[in-house]
Protein backbone atom coordinates (compact mmCIF):
# COMPACT_ATOMS: atom_id res chain seq x y z
CA UNK A 1 0.00 0.00 0.00
CA UNK A 2 1.69 3.58 -0.76
CA UNK A 3 1.72 6.35 1.46
CA UNK A 4 -0.84 8.65 2.07
CA UNK A 5 -0.94 11.69 0.25
CA UNK A 6 -0.37 14.95 2.10
CA UNK A 7 -0.23 18.22 -0.26
CA UNK A 8 1.01 21.96 1.75
CA UNK A 9 -1.49 23.68 -0.23
CA UNK A 10 -2.43 27.27 -0.99
CA UNK A 11 -5.68 27.69 -2.84
CA UNK A 12 -4.60 30.95 -5.32
CA UNK A 13 -1.23 29.44 -6.52
CA UNK A 14 -1.78 27.83 -9.87
CA UNK A 15 1.06 25.20 -9.31
CA UNK A 16 -1.11 24.10 -6.26
CA UNK A 17 -4.13 23.52 -8.13
CA UNK A 18 -2.45 21.68 -10.90
CA UNK A 19 -1.05 18.99 -8.10
CA UNK A 20 -5.00 19.44 -7.16
CA UNK A 21 -6.58 18.99 -10.17
CA UNK A 22 -3.74 15.81 -11.64
CA UNK A 23 -4.17 14.08 -8.48
CA UNK A 24 -8.38 14.34 -8.45
CA UNK A 25 -8.30 13.33 -12.29
CA UNK A 26 -5.70 10.71 -11.50
CA UNK A 27 -8.69 9.39 -8.87
CA UNK A 28 -5.74 9.80 -5.65
CA UNK A 29 -7.44 10.83 -2.72
CA UNK A 30 -5.04 13.26 -0.61
CA UNK A 31 -4.88 15.31 2.39
CA UNK A 32 -4.65 19.23 2.26
CA UNK A 33 -3.27 21.27 4.84
CA UNK A 34 -3.25 25.28 3.98
CA UNK A 35 -0.18 27.23 4.51
CA UNK A 36 0.21 30.65 5.09
CA UNK A 37 2.68 32.00 2.71
CA UNK A 38 2.73 35.19 4.90
CA UNK A 39 4.20 33.61 7.59
CA UNK A 40 8.15 34.05 8.44
CA UNK A 41 9.81 30.02 7.76
CA UNK A 42 10.40 29.58 11.62
CA UNK A 43 6.83 29.81 11.75
CA UNK A 44 5.65 27.67 9.03
CA UNK A 45 5.11 23.53 8.76
CA UNK A 46 8.33 21.54 9.61
CA UNK A 47 7.78 20.52 6.13
CA UNK A 48 8.50 23.75 4.64
CA UNK A 49 10.62 25.24 7.59
CA UNK A 50 13.57 25.15 5.23
CA UNK A 51 12.05 27.84 2.51
CA UNK A 52 9.79 25.65 0.39
CA UNK A 53 6.80 27.53 -0.40
CA UNK A 54 3.83 25.39 -1.91
CA UNK A 55 2.67 23.31 -3.36
CA UNK A 56 4.89 20.81 -1.36
CA UNK A 57 3.87 16.97 -1.69
CA UNK A 58 4.70 14.63 1.23
CA UNK A 59 4.27 10.36 0.93
CA UNK A 60 5.54 8.15 3.66
CA UNK A 61 9.70 9.87 3.50
CA UNK A 62 9.17 11.25 0.15
CA UNK A 63 9.15 14.84 0.03
CA UNK A 64 8.46 16.98 -3.53
CA UNK A 65 8.60 20.64 -4.39
CA UNK A 66 8.32 20.64 -8.41
CA UNK A 67 4.49 20.06 -9.54
CA UNK A 68 5.52 18.34 -12.64
CA UNK A 69 7.42 16.31 -10.39
CA UNK A 70 4.24 15.28 -8.19
CA UNK A 71 2.70 13.87 -11.04
CA UNK A 72 5.07 12.01 -12.18
CA UNK A 73 5.10 10.51 -8.77
CA UNK A 74 1.47 10.02 -8.77
CA UNK A 75 1.19 8.55 -12.09
CA UNK A 76 3.38 6.05 -11.01
CA UNK A 77 1.44 4.41 -7.74
CA UNK A 78 -0.17 1.92 -7.42
CA UNK A 79 -3.64 1.44 -8.83
CA UNK A 80 -3.86 4.87 -10.98
CA UNK A 81 -4.36 4.22 -14.95
CA UNK A 82 -1.36 3.69 -16.83
CA UNK A 83 -2.90 6.01 -19.96
CA UNK A 84 -1.34 9.16 -17.14
CA UNK A 85 2.15 8.37 -18.11
CA UNK A 86 1.54 5.71 -20.72
CA UNK A 87 4.76 3.83 -21.42
CA UNK A 88 4.16 3.93 -24.91
CA UNK A 89 4.11 7.43 -25.18
CA UNK A 90 5.96 8.42 -22.36
CA UNK A 91 8.83 10.55 -23.77
CA UNK A 92 6.22 12.50 -25.84
CA UNK A 93 4.37 12.98 -22.35
CA UNK A 94 7.57 14.29 -20.70
CA UNK A 95 8.41 16.30 -23.51
CA UNK A 96 5.38 18.26 -23.05
CA UNK A 97 5.27 18.19 -19.40
CA UNK A 98 9.12 19.73 -19.18
CA UNK A 99 7.48 22.61 -21.76
CA UNK A 100 4.32 22.84 -19.51
CA UNK A 101 6.63 23.14 -16.14
CA UNK A 102 8.42 26.22 -18.01
CA UNK A 103 4.62 28.18 -19.18
CA UNK A 104 3.16 26.90 -15.42
CA UNK A 105 6.59 29.15 -14.10
CA UNK A 106 6.15 32.14 -16.99
CA UNK A 107 2.11 32.24 -15.14
CA UNK A 108 3.04 32.36 -11.83
CA UNK A 109 6.06 35.08 -12.78
CA UNK A 110 3.17 36.85 -14.50
CA UNK A 111 0.20 36.52 -12.30
CA UNK A 112 2.90 37.53 -9.27
CA UNK A 113 2.98 40.78 -11.55
CA UNK A 114 -0.63 41.21 -11.95
CA UNK A 115 -1.54 40.33 -8.47
CA UNK A 116 0.45 39.68 -5.87
CA UNK A 117 2.93 42.56 -6.14
CA UNK A 118 2.81 45.75 -3.35
CA UNK A 119 2.38 48.02 -6.25
CA UNK A 120 0.61 45.29 -8.98
CA UNK A 121 1.51 46.42 -12.90
CA UNK A 122 -0.14 44.47 -16.35
CA UNK A 123 3.03 42.55 -17.24
CA UNK A 124 4.13 41.72 -20.87
CA UNK A 125 2.62 38.70 -21.71
CA UNK A 126 3.82 38.15 -24.86
CA UNK A 127 5.83 35.24 -23.59
CA UNK A 128 2.88 33.76 -22.46
CA UNK A 129 1.19 33.98 -25.87
CA UNK A 130 3.86 33.00 -27.91
CA UNK A 131 4.08 29.42 -25.37
CA UNK A 132 0.33 29.68 -26.33
CA UNK A 133 0.81 30.06 -29.97
CA UNK A 134 2.79 27.18 -29.71
CA UNK A 135 0.31 24.96 -27.86
CA UNK A 136 -1.91 25.82 -30.15
CA UNK A 137 0.01 25.28 -33.78
CA UNK A 138 0.50 21.46 -31.74
CA UNK A 139 -3.20 20.81 -31.06
CA UNK A 140 -4.35 22.07 -34.48
CA UNK A 141 -2.25 19.76 -35.84
CA UNK A 142 -3.01 16.53 -33.27
CA UNK A 143 -7.10 17.29 -34.18
CA UNK A 144 -5.73 16.91 -38.01
CA UNK A 145 -4.45 14.02 -36.93
CA UNK A 146 -7.45 12.85 -35.85
CA UNK A 147 -5.99 12.78 -32.26
CA UNK A 148 -7.46 14.36 -28.89
CA UNK A 149 -4.71 15.18 -26.53
CA UNK A 150 -1.55 16.77 -26.25
CA UNK A 151 1.23 13.62 -26.55
CA UNK A 152 -0.87 10.25 -26.52
CA UNK A 153 -4.02 8.84 -27.69
CA UNK A 154 -5.90 9.60 -24.28
CA UNK A 155 -5.25 12.08 -21.39
CA UNK A 156 -2.26 12.67 -19.57
CA UNK A 157 -0.33 14.60 -17.08
CA UNK A 158 0.79 16.86 -19.86
CA UNK A 159 -2.87 17.77 -20.81
CA UNK A 160 -3.18 18.93 -16.86
CA UNK A 161 -0.17 21.42 -16.65
CA UNK A 162 -0.75 22.38 -20.15
CA UNK A 163 -4.65 22.91 -19.20
CA UNK A 164 -4.06 25.31 -16.23
CA UNK A 165 -1.43 27.30 -17.85
CA UNK A 166 -4.05 27.95 -20.72
CA UNK A 167 -7.05 28.16 -18.53
CA UNK A 168 -5.51 31.02 -15.97
CA UNK A 169 -3.98 32.88 -18.63
CA UNK A 170 -7.39 34.38 -18.86
CA UNK A 171 -6.50 36.25 -16.04
CA UNK A 172 -4.03 38.32 -17.43
CA UNK A 173 -5.98 39.28 -20.48
CA UNK A 174 -4.73 36.72 -22.90
CA UNK A 175 -6.44 36.58 -26.19
CA UNK A 176 -7.69 33.22 -26.96
CA UNK A 177 -10.32 33.33 -29.50
CA UNK A 178 -7.17 32.73 -32.20
CA UNK A 179 -6.55 29.46 -30.58
CA UNK A 180 -9.47 27.19 -31.43
CA UNK A 181 -7.79 23.89 -31.01
CA UNK A 182 -6.73 24.91 -27.23
CA UNK A 183 -10.43 26.19 -26.42
CA UNK A 184 -11.47 23.25 -28.02
CA UNK A 185 -9.16 20.84 -25.83
CA UNK A 186 -9.52 22.93 -22.81
CA UNK A 187 -13.30 21.90 -23.38
CA UNK A 188 -12.46 18.14 -23.37
CA UNK A 189 -10.37 18.31 -19.71
CA UNK A 190 -13.08 20.12 -17.91
CA UNK A 191 -15.49 17.23 -18.93
CA UNK A 192 -12.87 14.08 -17.57
CA UNK A 193 -13.73 12.42 -14.35
CA UNK A 194 -12.22 14.17 -11.16
CA UNK A 195 -12.03 17.17 -13.31
CA UNK A 196 -12.09 20.17 -9.84
CA UNK A 197 -12.52 23.39 -10.95
CA UNK A 198 -9.94 26.81 -9.37
CA UNK A 199 -11.92 30.18 -8.99
CA UNK A 200 -10.58 32.11 -12.12
CA UNK A 201 -10.75 29.30 -14.50
CA UNK A 202 -14.01 30.19 -16.73
CA UNK A 203 -16.41 27.95 -18.21
CA UNK A 204 -15.20 28.80 -21.66
CA UNK A 205 -11.81 27.90 -21.15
Amino acid sequence: MSAELLLYDWMPDVRCYAVRLGLSLMGLSCTTRAVDTDLPPGQRPAALADGLRPPVLQAGGTRLSRPCTMLVFAARLPGVEPAWLDPVHAWAIMDWLDFGATALDTLVTLRHAAFGATLPVMPDTRPLMLLLRRMEDHMAARVLAGEAWFAAPAPSIADVVLFVVFALSADLGVERDTCPALRRWARGVRHLPGFAVMPGVPDYA
